[in-house]
């Protein structure tokens, strides 16, 4: 079913084999030790290992034992706080003492956390309509600048274009390796340690695909070296801007992508990279587009069940299982292991209030 022509259809978009997590698909064998044990190399970050939430209502869902990976718990309220470390580190190794990042709100408030634990000098350009709660956190360690867009690409746009006048690094929360490596693998790996084994399934959010491709190429390692059997895993995304599903359903990459409506999910808006794309395209096993609404009652229904406050772009991996997750997502062995990644909490007070009305009937999720 074509993820694009069925935008509110819950929908494969691919189904990828995956090859070994090596070679350029992956980040570089010494970027994949560092994440391995990430916040034992930044011990002032306050850098918290990924805690995982049994989730045995969710269990007939999925097919399987379902858990949720809490990074709305982490430092900074979400997952990027991770790739911002390794990243500015990275930089400091190599000489550099400034950059300049552009984001659509987690990626700039993990930049700023970095910079202030590892004293480095950062720009962070997020769009005009960037939520409150974090333009805060950003402006708490980074020097913030407003875009004249209100969706990420042109503050991306503007970002680089401020880097290559000022003579210093862009720092992509996507194509960077380093964020890769951070951000994605340093989950996977924490996910291994914490089960004990290789899930078979992942649900996370998708985006420009740096979380996605890391934490695919952390499992694919563990499961080669402990002779497990590969996970899969899936990228999730909104029916309001899917540009990995519609890149993936295409063959190539859509390098720059208008949302086609309004988005609860804004940290997942906006087009890929083609390096991007092709890394997607190695290692995961497919892409889901849900509906704004799906993401809206996830939101609620979260909150309802455990009191934690999760925002859109996180919202959106636990969607599919509030709806008919497809044959192809749902396994066939009940005593495998599905991990939901619920990558940050910074969502606005006034847009969770208005969440409670729009959705109050959504129902607890167990």
């Amino acid at each position: 079913m074509s993820a694009v022509r069925e935008l509110r259809l819950l929908s494969v978009a691919t189904e990828a084999a995956g090859p070994p997590a090596s070679g350029i698909v992956c980040p570089a064998d010494y970027l994949l030790d560092r994440a391995r044990d990430l916040h034992t190399l930044f011990p002032s970050a306050g850098l918290r290992p990924v805690a995982l939430l049994r989730a045995q209502g969710l269990d007939a869902r999925a097919g399987s034992r379902v858990w949720l990976a809490l990074e709305v718990l982490q430092v900074t309220g979400s997952f990027k706080v991770r790739g911002a470390l390794l990243a500015i580190d990275e930089l400091r190794r190599r000489g550099h003492t400034r950059a300049v990042a552009a984001s659509a709100g987690n990626h700039g408030a993990g930049v700023a956390h970095a910079a202030l634990v590892l004293g480095f000098d950062v720009t962070v350009v997020v769009p005009k309509t960037a939520p409150k709660t974090k333009i805060e956190r950003i402006a708490r360690g980074a020097r913030l600048l407003l875009s004249e867009s209100s969706h990420y690409d042109g503050a991306e746009q503007e970002a680089r274009e401020l880097a290559r006048l000022e003579d210093v690094p862009f720092l992509s929360p996507y194509d960077d390796l380093a964020v890769v490596a951070g951000n994605g693998a340093s989950v996977g790996f924490e996910i291994f340690r914490e089960l004990g084994r290789v899930p078979e399934t992942v649900l996370l959010p998708i985006g420009g695909g740096g979380l996605a491709t890391g934490v695919a190429c952390a499992l694919l390692l563990e499961a080669d070296r402990t002779g497990q059997p590969r996970p899969r895993v899936f990228g999730v995304q909104s029916e309001a801007s899917p540009a990995m599903a519609l890149s993936l359903d295409r063959g190539s990459a859509v390098e720059t992508l208008e949302p086609l409506g309004p988005t609860l999910a804004e940290g997942l808006e906006g087009g890929i990279s083609r390096a991007g794309f092709e890394r997607a395209r190695a290692v995961l096993a497919g892409v889901l587009v849900v509906s704004e609404a799906s993401i809206g009652t996830a939101m609620v229904a979260m909150n309802r069940t455990t009191g934690l406050q999760i925002e859109g772009s996180a919202a959106a991996a636990l969607a599919p299982l509030l709806d008919d997750l497809p044959a192809a997502v749902r396994s066939r062995d009940p005593d495998s292991d599905l991990v939901v990644v619920l990558t940050g909490g910074n969502v606005d007070a006034s847009v969770f209030q208005k969440l409670e009305v729009d959705y109050a009937g959504a129902a607890k999720l167990w």
